[in-house]
């Protein structure tokens, strides 16, 4: 079983798509330059995606 929760070639296309935004004009290049800004809320995404089952987090609030 992978650690990731996704396919080798999903990152690839995904990384593909980004390399191409951020070098298509220098204000997107600057922006992805500041990887500070929105990698920690795609790690966060990440790890909620991996822990918890589809609308989990709704079912246990409602739960209470």
């Amino acid at each position: 079983m992978s650690i990731l929760p996704f396919g080798f070639k999903s990152f690839v296309v995904y990384l593909t798509g980004f390399l191409q935004v951020c070098t298509s004009n220098w204000h997107n290049f600057q922006e992805c330059a500041a990887v500070h800004k929105y990698v920690p809320g795609y790690i966060d995404d990440s790890i909620e995606f991996v822990r918890y089952e589809p609308y989990e987090r709704e079912r246990i609030s409602l739960d209470k």
